[in-house]
């Protein structure tokens, strides 16, 4: 083998002692060592684009990106490595599901990324919507903010104009009825009639005495709150520029701009429906033709060497066991007799000893009521 192909060997997870005596395997776990190999190629390329958009710094987005590939490359490899060919293909799915399971996962979290490069522009322009919608919701929040105080000053504005305006109606309805006496057009028709006409002279000049005195009450008050208006709107204004207006570029604005894509656009949903199923056979392939393919010299070779493996633990281990239970059960039987023995010899020591007190006692003729009031009668009976 050259180099390349001892890479994708290893790449596969596949033992080379075993391979090299198995040459018809070969090409097999060299494309299963490929499809890994690219796998986490891909893998790194779109954890180096994710990473960017979130830190956008390339020294470190490559560095995430070395280090997420390697962890993806050698999780496949270790699934793939794990399984064994059986005699039964549904014992082999059973084995294979959670393994299936967890490349299906691997191969989304591969396709989003890649997915969100390609439809970038489609994706940026969707991101400049949602800016202006989140800029039109901060300025809407911020209006209805002073809402409540626009609303107080121009009712008042709208109070203090109407009572001038009621007030200059009053004037000029009175200094129209004075001039229709003066000239003759009012109610008495006849020019500048003595009494009525100074009447309504006084009433208009009443009106305007009276328009001039509310005006001059009035109108500084109207002023005050015009310009109080403006400065609130001045206000206002000001605080409208100075809104963060946060620009959504990072990793979740550009998935949510994709998903309101998905959601509008038929043929983006499924284009990124296809890149998602594609990433998804490209990181399950490998499993996949373990698991169809059938049983070959190298996995025969290998259950053998595994086999042998575990026949020589179980007879190692059965040897040491039997050989503990040996021990244990000996060393508990020589020790059982070796106390009985000891007691024994404990119990002729104490006879003897009693056998020889007797005779002492009774050769000094004390008899048995010296025994009785020792209290060793009972010694000497047993």
């Amino acid at each position: 083998m050259n180099r390349i192909s001892a890479f994708f060997v290893f790449c596969s997870g596949a033992v080379n002692s075993i391979l090299r005596r198995c040459p018809s395997d070969l090409n097999k776990y060299q494309g299963i060592g490929a499809t890994i190999f690219f796998t986490g190629v891909f893998s790194a390329l779109a954890a180096g684009y994710a990473l960017y958009t979130v830190f956008e710094s390339y020294v470190a987005a490559t560095v995430f990106a070395l280090i997420w590939g390697m962890m993806i490359f050698n999780l496949d490899r270790y699934i793939v490595s794990g399984m064994r060919k059986k005699s039964s293909f549904l014992k082999e799915a059973a084995l294979a599901a959670p393994r299936v399971v967890l490349a299906v996962f691997i191969g989304i979290v591969i396709a989003t990324p890649l997915e969100l490069k390609l439809f970038e522009s489609e994706i940026n322009a969707e991101i400049g919507m949602m800016q202006q919608e989140t800029y039109k919701v901060q300025d809407d929040l911020l209006k209805k903010r002073y809402e409540t105080d626009f609303k107080t000053i121009n009712d008042e504005i709208t109070l203090l104009r109407n009572k001038l305006a009621a007030a200059d109606q009053e004037r000029s309805a009175r200094v129209s009825e004075a001039l229709s006496e003066a000239d003759g057009t009012g109610g008495s028709r006849i020019r500048a009639m003595g009494n009525i006409y100074k009447a309504k002279a006084k009433a208009a000049d009443k009106a305007e005495s009276d328009y001039q005195a509310l005006y001059a009450d009035v109108n500084p008050r109207l002023q005050a709150q015009l310009t109080k208006m403006e400065e609130l709107e001045q206000k206002r204004n000001s605080d409208l520029e100075q809104l963060n207006r946060a620009s959504l570029t990072g990793f979740a604005s550009r998935l949510k701009a994709f998903n309101r894509l998905s959601d509008r656009e038929e043929a983006i949903r499924l284009a990124g429906f296809f890149i998602t199923l594609l990433f998804l056979l490209i990181e399950c392939s490998p499993i996949l033709v373990k698991l169809i393919s059938e049983r070959s010299p190298y996995d025969q070779r290998l259950e053998m060497l595994e086999n042998e493996y575990y026949l020589a633990n179980l007879q190692s281990v059965t040897l040491s066991k039997l050989a503990t239970e040996t021990r244990l059960d000996f060393e508990n039987k020589t020790a059982a007799f070796r106390a009985t023995e000891m007691i024994n010899a404990e119990n002729e020591v104490f006879v003897h000893a009693l056998r020889k007190e007797k005779e002492e006692i009774m050769s000094r003729n004390e008899g048995w009521f010296t025994l009785l009031r020792k209290r060793r009668i009972f010694d000497f009976l047993s």
